[in-house]
């Protein structure tokens, strides 16, 4: 193997080619065994097992998948390392429980990469991650954030699990200029009520103001969904700045609510109409939502309220929903040949027993 791949291990090479580097290279040969029967039978559901369905223990249940996967990319990580002949280079957790999750270490101890890991289960209606390491505890050139997008699914062709977690995608960010476009964009959105006050950031963490009154900020500061917008004014320029990251973030944030927007379509078509569904394409050939018997579903994003009537006789749904990226939705139905409303709702479920025939 190369010895360039032991410089881009212990961070030798400038930022933005360590980056492409672990997109292109190193990420998906670990997405890879990520998925192998080897590490996903370690986190699968067996003989009935269930999970909580209440969002406050779903939540806990989603944040161990997370620590788990964060231990197994570690184990996956080392081993393709050794594979490369690299013997004396391994991956570290970083036990003070503080950013970031992993370190790359060599024998003598020397530190290279180091990696925070974030995880977000496609169909969760709120992907709460969060990012909010402040910019002078993150290390230009050595950290890195990468984000695995799972979902659970029930393949046990090789182990008989009921179902265990798929990592569908894995993104990566420099993480100091994702801190840097995180910060550019709170600080230019405080909330209307300052008064005299300033919003900013103390030696620990971020702080908000209310009315003169100052508290640490645990409300959006950091969540990986809510970091930049479409139409935000550019961040300033810093040495330490890759400029491509605004529109590297906005297309991992689009990836993400599509691939999981996806994955609602398809357990709704199969758990309540017992069917898989079949992409809606637009003109250009681009994915505006899924179809199953005579049920469409679109994306608010993708398709206009006054686009609905054409959309379902072109697809011939006699139903037609759209859902919001938080999968909030709206119903309609077809009725003496007209489009008129038929529910809404603010979860997946709700919608799910509306398909069965009970009542949202």
């Amino acid at each position: 193997m190369s010895g360039d791949q032991l410089a881009y291990l212990m961070a030798e090479k400038p930022s933005s080619e360590i980056l492409n580097w672990l997109r292109s290279i190193f990420l998906p040969e670990v997405l890879s065994d990520m998925n192998s029967p080897d590490v996903r039978r370690r986190i699968g559901l067996y003989g009935g097992d269930r999970i909580p369905e209440n969002e406050r223990n779903l939540t806990d249940v989603r944040n161990r998948v997370s620590l788990i996967a964060e231990y197994e990319m570690a184990r996956v990580a080392t081993r393709i390392i050794e594979g490369w002949g690299y013997a004396d280079v391994f991956v570290s957790y970083v036990v003070a429980n503080r950013f970031p999750d992993l370190e790359l270490r060599n024998a003598n101890g020397r530190r290279g990469l180091r990696i925070e890991i974030k995880c977000l289960e496609a169909i969760a209606e709120e992907k709460s991650a969060n990012f909010d390491t402040l910019r002078k505890d993150v290390h230009p050139n050595t950290d890195y954030i990468v984000v695995f997008l799972w979902e659970w699914k029930r393949d046990s062709s090789v182990i008989a699990w009921d179902r265990a977690p798929r990592f569908l995608k894995v993104f990566c960010f420099h993480a100091t200029s994702l801190a840097h476009i995180r910060d550019w964009y709170w600080l230019n959105k405080p909330p209307g009520n300052l008064v005299n006050g300033r919003q900013g950031f103390d030696l620990r963490y971020a702080v908000n103001c209310s009315a003169d009154s100052y508290n640490e900020e645990e409300g959006n500061y950091g969540k990986l969904m809510r970091m930049w917008a479409e139409d935000f004014a550019p961040a300033p320029q810093s040495p330490m700045f890759l400029p491509a990251t605004p529109q590297e973030y906005l297309d991992f944030r689009r990836s993400v609510v599509e691939i999981g927007f996806e994955e609602v379509c398809r357990a709704l078509c199969q758990e309540a109409l017992g069917t898989d569904c079949a992409p809606i394409l637009s003109g250009d050939e681009k994915i505006i939502g899924w179809s199953s018997s005579g049920v469409a579903f679109v994306l608010n994003a993708l398709v206009g309220e006054q686009d609905i009537p054409a959309l379902m006789q072109r697809v011939g749904a006699d139903k037609l929903f759209r859902l919001n990226d938080k999968y909030n939705w709206t119903g309609h139905r077809l009725q003496g040949g007209r489009v008129v409303p038929n529910g809404s709702g603010r979860k997946a479920k709700q919608l799910k027993h509306l398909l069965l025939g009970h009542r949202p």
